[in-house]
């Protein structure tokens, strides 16, 4: 019993010389979430601004729809990175959206034959020797992306093609991570994301 009160000081004072460790940062990046809604929900939001139109409107109007490029690069840059094909999915909700409503919408992109491959059939073409030379089209729906750090601002316009006024305008937000690109890593603020391990 006597030995073993001045080992259990021995240990005490022991403990007492050990430092305390650091405390540990996490150095784990927060793992990387989905927008909670899809490029079709967003957009509908424009679909219903666009369709409050300023002047009167014929029900066999003609609506068409063009894709939407970088306010900053019109006609030349689509989003690219995690918006690659956010242009062209804007585009196509649109004119599903517009045809649910019941607007006479438009397929200038119709060619004027089926063509048939190995892979797939195609009816749809952005080469414009293939498609009709004329286009009978009262208005356009277009816009612009602008990228923020969070989002992409998209706006929204329908325009007569007979006088070029703007009949209807609508904006909403789009996450940045609603559609996500080939980069594996990305910084936002001050996290880094991992889209693939």
């Amino acid at each position: 019993m006597r030995l073993l009160l001045p080992l259990l000081l021995l240990n005490l004072a022991g403990c007492s010389l050990v430092p305390e460790p650091a405390p540990s940062i996490s150095t784990d990046a927060p793992k990387a979430v989905m927008a909670p809604y899809t490029v079709h929900q967003y957009v509908g939001s424009l679909s219903t601004q666009l369709s409050h139109i300023n002047e009167p409107f014929k029900s066999t109007a003609s609506i068409a729809v063009s894709s939407f490029y970088l306010a900053n690069a019109l006609d030349t840059q689509l989003a690219q990175g995690q918006g690659i094909g956010l242009s062209q999915q804007i585009q196509e909700s649109l004119i599903t959206q517009f045809t649910q409503l019941g607007y006479n919408t438009l397929e200038y992109r119709l060619e004027g034959q089926l063509n048939l491959s190995t892979n797939g059939d195609a009816v749809l073409s952005r080469n414009i020797d293939k498609l009709k030379q004329s286009q009978n089209i009262d208005f356009m729906i277009t816009g612009t992306l602008t990228r923020q750090e969070h989002a992409y601002i998209v706006n929204a316009r329908m325009v007569n093609m007979r006088t070029n006024q703007i009949v209807s305008a609508g904006s909403t937000e789009i996450p940045i991570n609603v559609m996500w690109g080939s980069e594996k890593i990305q910084q936002r603020g001050d996290y880094l994301y991992r889209s693939e391990y």
